[in-house]
């Protein structure tokens, strides 16, 4: 079978089913992996699928034409995202034998729709990179969150679906929204809370941290160095954690919407080729060229069709 015929059968099961693994097409074909893998990197530049690990997914061109429409709309009425938690909502702490209450001064807030207006193109960019992550959680995974916005939007998607997981996080707001749901074991860190976050940072959460093990984390930054591949954040505390988690995760995917590949922040936690995989919804050929460049997978954040 000429590859002309494998791509063109490969599209039509993908359109079809919605899915495909890497080493059935490998099967079904009587071809190496590695061939099938060139396949659908070539189907995936033609935008005709998504790569995740272990094969692919098909994109409906008119669905996602429809849905990232839909985001565009959807932000002129949107809310402004608050990362505090409700002062209201008491959280218990997964382990721990205390339950915190949080307060907060709102009377500095600033004008909402002001707030809406600068943030709407990072908050699509967040949704979307969210969704792509999605993407890669299989059913059983025990996954971290660590503290960022991108991840309390994650947090949203995990907790309206039906995947059975152990969720460890050090943010307060992801632990609020995932805690209730039957089908998620939730763990919260403990250590030093630090409000400013919403999340807890500092040396004693990675004590706490240490004997713990990952399937997944899924890392926020503020910023990326694309010079040198350093991954940045703002604060020296926050990069402690960080780092110790991705020491302790088997798979570790860096969440960056494109405006954090253009910048560069305080403190270096990482380098790019200490994740996995990047998550990101840049579209710059430049910048997809330089990732390429430093040899670190791009998992294209494009919008979903569904939650399955």
């Amino acid at each position: 079978m000429f590859r002309r015929e494998r791509l063109a059968k490969i599209l039509a099961l993908l359109e079809k089913d919605g899915r495909v693994s890497t080493e059935d097409l490998a099967q079904r074909f009587g071809v190496s992996i590695d061939s099938i893998r060139k396949d659908l990197h070539h189907l995936s530049e033609k935008g005709e699928c998504t790569r995740v690990y272990g094969g692919a997914i098909w994109i409906d061109p008119e669905e996602s034409s429809t849905l990232d429409n839909s985001i565009q709309n959807e932000s002129h009425n949107q809310t402004i995202y608050d990362d505090r938690i409700d002062p209201s909502i008491p959280i218990d702490l997964i382990g721990a034998d205390t339950t915190l209450t949080a307060s907060y001064d709102t009377s500095n807030t600033q004008d909402p729709l002001s707030a809406s207006k600068q943030k709407t193109s990072e908050d699509r960019g967040r949704k979307l990179v969210a969704w792509r992550a999605w993407m890669e959680i299989n059913n059983g995974d025990s996954v971290f969150l660590d503290v960022s916005r991108t991840n309390s939007i994650l947090a949203d998607i995990i907790a309206t679906g039906d995947k059975r997981l152990i969720v460890t996080t050090n943010m307060l707001d992801v632990l609020r929204k995932v805690s209730h749901k039957p089908n998620i074991t939730a763990l919260g860190t403990g250590g030093y809370l630090n409000m400013q976050l919403n999340g807890f940072v500092g040396s004693a959460t990675v004590s706490l941290l240490e004997p713990l093990l990952f399937s997944k984390a899924f890392i926020g930054t503020s910023g990326v160095n694309l010079d040198d591949g350093s991954v940045m954040t703002d604060g020296m505390d926050s990069g402690m954690v960080k780092e110790k988690v991705i020491s302790n995760a088997s798979y570790r995917f860096l969440l960056a919407d494109e405006k954090k590949l253009h910048r560069k922040d305080m403190f270096r936690f990482a380098s790019l080729d200490d994740f996995t995989a990047i998550i990101t919804d840049a579209n710059d050929p430049e910048v997809l060229r330089r990732l390429q460049r430093m040899g670190i997978p791009v998992l294209r954040a494009l919008p979903p069709t569904s939650i399955q």
